[in-house]
């Protein structure tokens, strides 16, 4: 189940922060110097200062929140930002590339699922969930690097049709002991 808090302590086997490029930085730049030249044009210098200092604030708080996503898998389960689920929960995993994550992110199997996406990011992960009480079928998430990503993942899925289910030893019936001993003694 997904569970919305800090991830368990743990040995981290994977970690990856999702921030942003400094390409994704320059064009934030660009976008504000654009702004505070259009709003100081026509408004007073002291306007114009306030009006740079606020979105020069919103912008790098912008990049800096969405970069802080972390990306953490541990022997107990996976994190994706504050969301964490157990392996348990797990039911299959899969890398995917540039072109196979732009077609699940247009397509219907994003309808439902857990999405921690970045646009700088083009590549993913998606992982199957196994839990019929979590709303979600599926995490979808960014990474740069899905194919590491999802073998160390793999390591910790076992899938249900090969896991070994032990089933308790059979009891048998204590009246059909005494009628087997009886059916002996014939």
């Amino acid at each position: 189940m997904t569970v919305n808090s800090p991830h368990p302590a743990g040995s981290v086997v994977y970690s990856e922060r999702l921030c942003a490029p400094p390409a994704w930085w320059l064009i934030g730049a660009a976008v504000a110097i654009s702004l505070i030249v259009a709003i100081g044009a026509w408004t007073s210098p002291t306007t114009g200062i306030i009006v740079a200092v606020i979105i020069v604030v919103l912008v790098v708080a912008a990049f800096v929140e969405a970069g802080r996503v972390r990306i953490v898998v541990t022997e107990d389960g996976f994190g994706a930002g504050r969301s964490w689920i157990e392996w348990r929960w797990v039911d299959r995993v899969r890398g995917v590339d540039a072109g196979t994550m732009a077609s699940v992110m247009h397509s219907s199997h994003q309808v439902g699922s857990f999405l921690v996406t970045r646009p700088w990011i083009k590549s993913g992960l998606v992982l199957r969930l196994a839990d019929p009480a979590d709303p979600h079928q599926a995490w979808i998430v960014s990474t740069r690097h899905p194919d590491k990503l999802a073998a160390i993942v793999s390591e910790y899925v076992v899938a249900p049709d090969s896991a070994a289910v032990s089933s308790p030893p059979v009891s048998k019936d204590p009246s059909s002991d005494s009628r087997d001993e009886e059916d002996s003694r014939d």
